[in-house]
C-alpha cells in the first residue's frame, strides 16, 4: 500500500515511521510543509524538534514543501493520512478536493474561530470541515488514547478508525 502521510509534526512522524517498518506491505512518504524541514529530516534520519531519539527507517522517503509534489504523491497514494493541526485541516482538504484517494485525519478539537462574536464562537469540527470543504471526498479519522512516542517505539496502543 502507498500510503502518504501529510505532516511531520509528532503525530505524523510516529505513524509514518510505524507503517514504514513494513516496507514489503507499505511505501511510506512523509511530507513537511518546510522542505527545509524535510531536508534536515533525511540528512539527520531523526525528526529531532517533534519526534527526537526516534530512528527514521531508510525505507521511510521524505518530502516537502513543494505543492505540485504533494498533489502528485497524493494522486499516486492508496491512502493519505493528514496529520496536521486541526487549523491545518481545511487547506490541506481545500488542496487535496480533487484528489480521490481514501484520507484519514489525525486531529482532534475545534479549528480556530472565524468570528468570536458569533453565537456559536468556536470553529467547527473536523468531520464538520470536510463536509464543508471536501465533501465528495472519502475520508474519515484515525484516533484514540496513544502517544507519539509510544506509537513509533512500536509499544501497544488503541487507535480506532471511523469514517
Amino acid at each position: 500500500m502507498k500510503i502518504i502521510v501529510i505532516g511531520a509534526g509528532a503525530w505524523g512522524t510516529a505513524l509514518a515511521v510505524n507503517a514504514a517498518r513494513n516496507p514489503t506491505a507499505h511505501q511510506v512518504v512523509l511530507w513537511a510543509r518546510d522542505g527545509a524541514q524535510a531536508e534536515a529530516l533525511e540528512r539527520t534520519r531523526e525528526n529531532a524538534r517533534y519526534l527526537p531519539g526516534i530512528p527514521l527507517p531508510r525505507e521511510l522517503a521524505l518530502r516537502g514543501g513543494d505543492v505540485a509534489t504533494l498533489l502528485d504523491a497524493a494522486a499516486q497514494a492508496d491512502l493519505i493520512i493528514v496529520a496536521t493541526p486541526v487549523a491545518g485541516l481545511r487547506p490541506t482538504l481545500a488542496l487535496l478536493q480533487g484528489v480521490r484517494v481514501p484520507l484519514a485525519w489525525l486531529c482532534k478539537g475545534f479549528e480556530p474561530a472565524q468570528d468570536p462574536t458569533a453565537p456559536r464562537p468556536f470553529g467547527l469540527l473536523p468531520h464538520e470541515i470536510a463536509r464543508q470543504v471536501a465533501p465528495d471526498l472519502p475520508a474519515g479519522v484515525l484516533s484514540g488514547p496513544s502517544f507519539a512516542q509510544e506509537v513509533a517505539r512500536g509499544q501497544p496502543t488503541a487507535l480506532v478508525a471511523a469514517s
